[in-house]
């Protein structure tokens, strides 16, 4: 993979973002709830004074009407609580994947397809809850992940994404639109290189890779046949944002093998589009329309 055409032109292309140690580092810590110390937590956090800030800036928003204003970084998670704060941490991270100019594709919509990865991660958790083969937690936050090969398309080469997008447009399906445009790879494949190629846990590398082919994994397969699963669900959420009126099948064996029944997906699939507009507000750092409260 490391010297397939598609690889050297990411690389070519110069807009591959980095992973700052200190990033990493809080990724690291929010990835390992039982390893969660807050002090070393917050000494982490104020190695990357733009997440710092930005969840001083959070909290202060009319979201959260406070009667004083926050300063420092030790109230905003004594006020947010450690859980919120996890999730506005695994949201910076995964945003530092998205382009700083909007529009870099043409037709592909990055902020729709965000939802996607919203819908996996609620997904996900809600699997994991009703299962209990995988922390909720973690599942929620591979689910924003997992399609980081998108992202890295959308940065690096938006010219293919876009020409994939217009194949699925006409009814092709994600995967073999991507194989015809990509020289017979995907964005898994791609996600399973960055993942790699950061020195990120095989564990995440793995979900990355084979999301899309759970019986190719040989580590983590619960949590990958789990991220599986809640890819499809959303998928089909997807699909209507697009307009598209196909609908993918979700895998007995795979519901079989994690032990979720046809009533607890049903469940998901009518609670999802609300969940993810909740988690979006949050995630996407929205402002709250007022009159709606």
């Amino acid at each position: 993979m490391e010297s397939h055409t598609i690889i050297n032109e990411i690389k070519k292309s110069n807009h591959l973002p980095q992973m700052p140690k200190s990033i990493g580092d809080v990724f690291t810590m929010v990835l390992n709830p039982e390893e969660f110390e807050v002090d070393h937590f917050i000494c982490k956090v104020t190695d990357h004074p733009k997440l710092e800030s930005l969840l001083i800036q959070y909290l202060n928003s009319p979201y959260f009407r406070l009667n004083r204003e926050i300063e420092n970084i030790r109230d905003a998670i004594i006020y947010l609580g450690i859980n919120n704060v996890k999730l506005i941490v695994i949201s910076f991270i995964t945003r530092l994947l998205l382009p700083d100019k909007k529009g870099r594709t043409k037709t592909f919509n990055h902020n729709t397809y965000w939802k996607h990865c919203i819908g996996t991660s609620i997904a996900s958790f809600m699997i994991a809850e009703y299962t209990g083969i995988s922390d909720k937690q973690k599942m929620f936050t591979y689910g924003l992940i997992h399609d980081i090969g998108i992202t890295v398309l959308d940065i690096c080469l938006p010219e293919h994404l876009d020409k994939i997008h217009e194949l699925q447009l006409k009814g092709l399906h994600q995967i073999a639109a991507e194989k015809i445009v990509l020289g017979g790879k995907t964005h898994a494949d791609i996600g399973m290189w960055l993942c790699k190629e950061w020195g990120l846990p095989i564990e995440i590398a793995e979900v990355v890779g084979f999301h899309h082919g759970p019986t190719l994994s040989k580590e983590n397969v619960d949590e990958v046949k789990l991220l599986y699963l809640a890819d499809s669900i959303s998928t089909n959420y997807y699909e209507r944002l697009l307009g598209n009126d196909k609908t993918f099948t979700y895998s007995d064996k795979i519901m079989k093998a994690i032990g979720v029944t046809k009533e607890q997906i049903d469940t998901i699939i009518k609670r999802l589009p609300k969940e993810i507009e909740k988690v979006n507000r949050v995630v996407n750092f929205e402002p709250i329309d007022e009159e709606k409260e």
